[in-house]
């Protein structure tokens, strides 16, 4: 019976060897190479965001340097027949005017509007008494009767502009004096079409005369 020769040192060692190398490619294979593909994606996915914000931030700081006017749609015939009637119905601005003020919370002692000039603007001063709060308060709910909000018009009464506040004390109020215009819509007047003068014919006809023969001229033979 024949014994097996046991393998030589250096052939287990080469075995080892060559038996940790496989492992460590392995390793770099399934564990290594694909966390740094992944590193590389997360990269490049970070500096794209980064650049989106950048972008944004600029596009912000840009539009905050623009002032953009409100831009407005088209808006109810209504409402905007509420903002500015087409006739001054004098009565109905009076009770609105008084309305505002009972709601603001203050007196209103004298109102004194005006004709409505050509251009359909009414002047109106008036008086009232209260508080800071309550006035302030008033010249709020005048100024917020139209508004344009996300470019649609708004109105829940008369359009007013305030041109002059007064504000003086009475004993422990305050009485201000406010000076303030309403409008009513007026169309723009037909232009006339421009009238072209008839032009008159004129007779070119000419007329031709003759002169008369002197009696006294001689004739042609000389004879007298």
């Amino acid at each position: 019976m024949k014994l097996k020769r046991p393998l030589p040192k250096g052939a287990v060692l080469g075995g080892i060897a060559a038996a940790g190398l496989l492992v460590l490619i392995l390793g770099w294979m399934v564990v290594v190479a694909p966390q740094k593909h992944k590193a590389a994606d997360l990269d490049r996915q970070a500096a794209a965001v980064e650049q989106q914000i950048t972008d944004q931030l600029a596009q912000v700081a840009a539009a905050k340097n623009v002032t953009v006017a409100p831009k407005i749609h088209v808006a109810d015939v209504y409402k905007l027949a509420k903002a500015m009637p087409s006739a001054t119905d004098m009565p109905n601005i009076l009770i609105e005017l008084g309305q505002v003020a009972d709601d603001a919370g203050v007196d209103l002692t004298t109102i004194s509007p005006s004709p409505a000039d050509a251009s359909g603007s009414v002047a109106i001063s008036m008086n009232a008494t209260g508080n800071f709060f309550t006035l302030t308060d008033l010249l709020y709910r005048l100024r917020n009767l139209v508004s344009v909000r996300h470019g649609a018009l708004e109105a829940t009464g008369r359009l007013f502009s305030v041109d002059n506040l007064t504000l003086a004390p009475a004993g422990k109020q305050i009485q201000a004096t406010i000076a303030l215009h309403t409008y009513m819509y007026k169309p723009a007047a037909a232009v006339a079409p421009a009238v072209t003068p008839a032009v008159t014919g004129t007779d070119t006809t000419s007329t031709t005369t003759t002169p008369a023969t002197p009696s006294d001229a001689p004739s042609a033979s000389g004879a007298p």
